[in-house]
């Protein structure tokens, strides 16, 4: 099983640098108004918040705050190298610091340019 994911983003291009760039997510094709990354089995689109109707779920119950009450979560074997390199690239996209957690794993969350909340986690050992 495998899942796939949207995130309606009001800025693509500032996303797609984000994910890109600052999460290293790979961009496997862009458009105008989308973008969408694939990692193993996952699959991230990002879609133009501008290209919904008005008769969509989210324009008629206006969401202001993209995202909200939902925790996006990005498993890598590199969890420290990539925590480093956002710390210099974009520090203020990180929300709370690297972490050994409780359950085992090493995590820290970072808030990506329309407010999702993103945690960055070490595999399951």
């Amino acid at each position: 099983m495998a899942f796939r994911i949207e995130f309606f983003v009001n800025d693509i291009e500032k996303s797609v640098v984000f994910y890109q760039n600052i999460l290293r997510l790979e961009l496997l094709q862009q458009g105008e108004n989308s973008a969408s990354f694939i990692s193993d089995e996952s699959h991230l689109l990002l879609t133009s918040f501008d290209v919904l109707e008005d008769k969509h779920y989210f324009k008629k119950h206006n969401f202001a705050k993209l995202g909200g009450g939902v925790e996006f979560i990005i498993i890598t074997d590199q969890v420290e190298e990539l925590y480093k390199s956002i710390k210099q690239k974009k520090p203020n996209s990180i929300e709370s610091d690297l972490k050994q957690q409780t359950w085992g794993m090493v995590d820290f969350r970072v808030i990506d340019p329309d407010g999702y909340y993103i945690r960055v986690s070490s595999k399951r050992k």
